[in-house]
């Protein structure tokens, strides 16, 4: 597949000069290694740290490879690292050096100071992401400081998978269901490219249910790798997240422990493995936070697969596979808004107003308890002008948007922010609707809509 997006983490390769050094910090199947031989062609070498083999195995496989370039026959990193730094004829990338760690744990120790010695161009990269945060930006360790730049790569945003989609002769509403399964993840759309016929909804339950289910295996061995001896933890809190137990609390009853003996997971789910996100309503106490999985492929995992593990267990593969495609479509649903506000701060969707602030809305009102809380999927406002949008998302057809628009306005009430002089707008997003209604005030956005918006950008 072709090299798609990427610009600002080239702009940063363009803009190094001379013996720099540059750590590129993220998850497996991102395209790290991609990026860099991609900028770099023939000017790197790649020398790849395997967790599965000894350190004299993995060094004479790196002489082997590249027998063009000599290497004198040595046997320890440190040697090789220190004749190629030593030569600098190329640019070395030391790929999965997190990796290293398990073969030979003084190595980092070795290498900070040949990078002191040297000063080489250097590139490393590496997939744990709490691991390499650790190794380039703890102070207390070796490699701290030793960077001249650290590229932390996210995953694809959904234009550009919009694009690819659509370069593999893919439909829109495809791109949207693929995105909200599969996420930014590039080398996931590969296996769209290598295959000779593409049915979307087989792939996506071959990918994960019938054996070999690569992904199902994929995503578990990558989470219990990155979380270590007390990945249970880690796994009973985001199936409760996924399965929507999204406050402290609940996140604590589905694990059956206090709130204080699961904040530290929390924490570190956030900070050091960034696996989730803390949401606050955006006009209102913080007090009412919640927290979300900030990954598509990992939200599907968990809330659609790992939820029936029994089953595969079991080996009843046929009958997940239906749940799965059963859920699939309120899945999307789910997914449906994360991709719209992305799509509003790219500025793909145009809004009447330029907004200061977005988020979501929820809270409580006045009312019968149980029947007296409100959320609205997406508010757009500006301070200065005191205009604000009102958005719902619904991923279905034939919206009857007189009926949506009804509920919102109603929803909106319960908002306090600058409700006496306040400028009101509104908006649905929906794959099709009942009737396209026309209102001052009122933006309705479909399929048809999004894909006439996207042409000049794909």
């Amino acid at each position: 597949m072709k090299f798609y997006d990427r610009e600002k983490e080239l702009g940063i390769l363009e803009n190094l000069k001379g013996n720099f050094r540059i750590a590129v910090v993220g998850r497996r199947r991102l395209g790290k290694t991609r990026l860099i031989e991609e900028f770099y062609k023939d000017r790197a070498i790649t020398l790849f740290v395997s967790a599965e083999k000894a350190e004299k195995e993995i060094v004479a496989g790196w002489i082997k490879e590249y027998g063009r370039i000599y290497i004198p026959p040595v046997e320890t990193f440190k040697d090789v690292m220190e004749y190629l730094f030593s030569k600098q004829e190329k640019i070395v990338f030391i790929d999965e050096l997190q990796n290293s760690l398990k073969v030979n744990k003084s190595f980092v120790f070795d290498l900070q100071r040949l990078i002191d010695k040297h000063k080489p161009a250097l590139v490393v990269s590496g997939s744990l992401i709490s691991v390499m945060k650790k190794l380039v930006e703890n102070y207390k360790n070796p490699l701290f400081g030793r960077f001249d730049a650290i590229i932390k790569l996210r995953e694809l945003d959904f234009p550009t998978i919009a694009k690819i989609c659509k370069d593999l002769g893919l439909d829109f509403e495809t791109a949207f269901v693929l995105y909200s399964v599969f996420g930014g993840i590039p080398k996931y759309y590969e296996l769209i490219e290598k295959m000779k016929r593409f049915e979307r909804d087989k792939f996506i339950v071959d990918m994960f249910v019938y054996y070999p289910m690569p992904l199902y295996e994929e995503v578990r061995t990558s989470l219990k790798e990155e979380f270590g001896g007390e990945h249970k933890m880690y796994f009973s809190i985001l199936s409760a997240i996924s399965q929507g137990n999204n406050t402290l609390g609940e996140i604590a009853g589905f694990v059956g422990r206090e709130q204080t003996k699961i904040t530290k997971y929390i924490n570190l789910l956030g900070r050091d493995f960034e696996v989730i996100v803390r949401k606050e309503p955006l006009i209102g106490s913080g007090k009412k936070g919640i927290y979300e999985i900030n990954s598509n492929i990992l939200e599907f995992w968990f809330s659609n697969v790992w939820k029936y593990q029994n089953l595969l267990e079991r080996m009843e593969e046929r009958q997940l596979a239906d749940i799965v495609l059963k859920n699939r479509e309120q899945y999307t649903g789910r997914m449906f808004e994360k991709i719209i506000t992305g799509l509003i701060t790219h500025g793909v969707i145009p809004l009447p107003f330029k907004y200061d602030r977005m988020g979501r809305q929820w809270g409580k009102f006045k009312g019968e308890k149980g029947k007296n809380t409100y959320e609205i999927d997406i508010i757009t406002l500006n301070e200065q002008t005191k205009e604000i949008l009102f958005a719902e998302c619904k991923w279905q057809d034939k919206v009857d948007a007189k009926k949506v628009l009804v509920d919102l306005k109603e929803k909106a009430k319960f908002v306090q922010w600058n409700n006496d002089e306040r400028k009101e707008y509104y908006a649905i997003f929906a794959k099709s609707f009942k009737e396209r209604i026309k209102e001052p005030g009122l933006l309705l956005f479909d399929l048809r809509d999004f894909e006439r918006t996207f042409s000049p950008h794909l």
